[in-house]
Protein backbone atom coordinates (compact mmCIF):
# COMPACT_ATOMS: atom_id res chain seq x y z
CA UNK A 1 0.00 0.00 0.00
CA UNK A 2 2.81 2.40 0.88
CA UNK A 3 4.47 1.83 -2.50
CA UNK A 4 1.19 2.56 -4.26
CA UNK A 5 0.75 5.81 -2.33
CA UNK A 6 4.34 6.85 -3.01
CA UNK A 7 3.74 6.21 -6.70
CA UNK A 8 0.64 8.41 -6.66
CA UNK A 9 2.56 11.09 -4.73
CA UNK A 10 5.40 11.02 -7.28
CA UNK A 11 2.93 11.23 -10.16
CA UNK A 12 1.30 14.20 -8.44
CA UNK A 13 4.68 15.91 -8.39
CA UNK A 14 5.56 15.06 -11.98
CA UNK A 15 2.28 14.93 -13.91
CA UNK A 16 -0.87 15.48 -11.91
CA UNK A 17 -3.17 14.25 -14.67
CA UNK A 18 -1.58 10.77 -14.58
CA UNK A 19 -2.14 10.16 -10.86
CA UNK A 20 -5.90 9.48 -10.87
CA UNK A 21 -5.93 6.89 -13.69
CA UNK A 22 -2.92 5.16 -12.16
CA UNK A 23 -4.65 5.08 -8.78
CA UNK A 24 -7.74 3.56 -10.39
CA UNK A 25 -5.65 0.88 -12.08
CA UNK A 26 -4.06 0.13 -8.70
CA UNK A 27 -7.52 -0.20 -7.15
CA UNK A 28 -7.11 2.71 -4.74
CA UNK A 29 -9.96 4.83 -3.38
CA UNK A 30 -10.45 7.91 -5.62
CA UNK A 31 -10.65 10.28 -2.65
CA UNK A 32 -7.36 8.97 -1.27
CA UNK A 33 -5.75 9.27 -4.71
CA UNK A 34 -7.05 12.83 -5.03
CA UNK A 35 -5.59 13.87 -1.68
CA UNK A 36 -2.22 12.18 -2.17
CA UNK A 37 -1.81 13.47 -5.74
CA UNK A 38 -2.71 17.03 -4.71
CA UNK A 39 -0.27 16.82 -1.80
CA UNK A 40 2.44 15.65 -4.20
CA UNK A 41 1.78 18.51 -6.61
CA UNK A 42 1.77 21.11 -3.83
CA UNK A 43 4.96 19.64 -2.36
CA UNK A 44 6.77 19.82 -5.69
CA UNK A 45 5.73 23.43 -6.23
CA UNK A 46 6.68 24.35 -2.67
CA UNK A 47 10.18 22.91 -3.03
CA UNK A 48 10.75 24.92 -6.20
CA UNK A 49 9.46 28.11 -4.56
CA UNK A 50 11.67 27.52 -1.51
CA UNK A 51 14.69 27.18 -3.78
CA UNK A 52 13.43 30.37 -5.42
CA UNK A 53 16.35 32.43 -6.60
CA UNK A 54 18.51 29.44 -7.51
CA UNK A 55 15.77 27.96 -9.70
CA UNK A 56 15.03 31.35 -11.24
CA UNK A 57 18.70 31.95 -12.06
CA UNK A 58 19.06 28.47 -13.57
CA UNK A 59 15.99 28.91 -15.76
CA UNK A 60 17.02 32.39 -16.85
CA UNK A 61 20.42 31.06 -17.88
CA UNK A 62 18.76 28.34 -19.93
CA UNK A 63 16.04 30.46 -21.47
CA UNK A 64 16.24 34.21 -21.45
CA UNK A 65 13.09 35.99 -20.31
CA UNK A 66 13.09 37.98 -23.53
CA UNK A 67 12.79 34.76 -25.51
CA UNK A 68 9.90 33.66 -23.31
CA UNK A 69 8.16 36.98 -23.86
CA UNK A 70 8.90 36.99 -27.60
CA UNK A 71 7.25 33.65 -28.16
CA UNK A 72 3.86 34.83 -26.96
CA UNK A 73 2.89 31.21 -26.49
CA UNK A 74 0.06 29.88 -24.40
CA UNK A 75 1.98 30.03 -21.14
CA UNK A 76 2.98 33.64 -21.54
CA UNK A 77 -0.54 34.62 -22.68
CA UNK A 78 -1.98 32.98 -19.53
CA UNK A 79 0.47 35.00 -17.45
CA UNK A 80 -0.35 38.29 -19.19
CA UNK A 81 -4.08 37.79 -19.10
CA UNK A 82 -4.66 36.24 -15.68
CA UNK A 83 -1.58 37.10 -13.61
CA UNK A 84 -0.56 35.21 -10.49
CA UNK A 85 -4.05 33.88 -9.74
CA UNK A 86 -4.68 32.49 -13.20
CA UNK A 87 -1.15 31.17 -13.47
CA UNK A 88 -1.42 29.39 -10.13
CA UNK A 89 -4.74 27.82 -11.04
CA UNK A 90 -3.75 26.73 -14.56
CA UNK A 91 -0.06 25.84 -14.21
CA UNK A 92 -0.69 22.47 -12.50
CA UNK A 93 -2.78 21.47 -15.52
CA UNK A 94 -0.57 22.95 -18.23
CA UNK A 95 2.97 22.17 -17.06
CA UNK A 96 2.74 20.71 -13.54
CA UNK A 97 3.22 22.47 -10.22
CA UNK A 98 7.03 22.38 -9.98
CA UNK A 99 7.58 23.70 -13.49
CA UNK A 100 4.69 26.13 -13.05
CA UNK A 101 6.33 27.47 -9.90
CA UNK A 102 9.66 27.83 -11.69
CA UNK A 103 8.12 29.62 -14.68
CA UNK A 104 6.11 31.80 -12.31
CA UNK A 105 9.34 32.88 -10.62
CA UNK A 106 10.94 33.70 -13.97
CA UNK A 107 7.88 35.70 -14.97
CA UNK A 108 8.15 37.72 -11.76
CA UNK A 109 5.49 36.19 -9.51
CA UNK A 110 6.12 36.73 -5.80
CA UNK A 111 6.51 33.25 -4.21
CA UNK A 112 4.23 34.11 -1.26
CA UNK A 113 1.42 35.06 -3.62
CA UNK A 114 2.01 32.20 -6.04
CA UNK A 115 2.09 29.30 -3.56
CA UNK A 116 -1.54 29.51 -2.34
CA UNK A 117 -2.79 29.71 -5.93
CA UNK A 118 -0.61 26.81 -7.03
CA UNK A 119 -2.00 24.81 -4.11
CA UNK A 120 -5.56 25.72 -5.06
CA UNK A 121 -4.89 24.82 -8.70
CA UNK A 122 -3.31 21.51 -7.71
CA UNK A 123 -6.28 20.61 -5.55
CA UNK A 124 -8.75 21.74 -8.20
CA UNK A 125 -7.21 19.65 -10.98
CA UNK A 126 -6.68 16.69 -8.70
CA UNK A 127 -10.40 16.72 -7.87
CA UNK A 128 -11.33 17.12 -11.56
CA UNK A 129 -9.11 14.25 -12.68
CA UNK A 130 -10.28 12.02 -9.83
CA UNK A 131 -13.94 12.66 -10.66
CA UNK A 132 -13.38 12.07 -14.38
CA UNK A 133 -11.48 8.86 -13.65
CA UNK A 134 -14.16 7.62 -11.23
CA UNK A 135 -16.85 8.37 -13.82
CA UNK A 136 -14.86 6.56 -16.48
CA UNK A 137 -14.37 3.52 -14.28
CA UNK A 138 -18.07 3.52 -13.42
CA UNK A 139 -19.04 3.85 -17.11
CA UNK A 140 -16.83 0.89 -17.97
CA UNK A 141 -18.62 -1.11 -15.29
CA UNK A 142 -15.64 -2.02 -13.16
Amino acid sequence: MLLKLLTIFALGVAELWAAAPTGAVMGLDPVLVCIVAAFGAVSGGTVVLLLGERVKAWLERRRKREKLEERRGLLFRVWLRYGVIGWGLLAPLLVGSPLGAAFGLVLGAPPRRLLPWLAAGSLLWSVVFSILTALGVHALGR
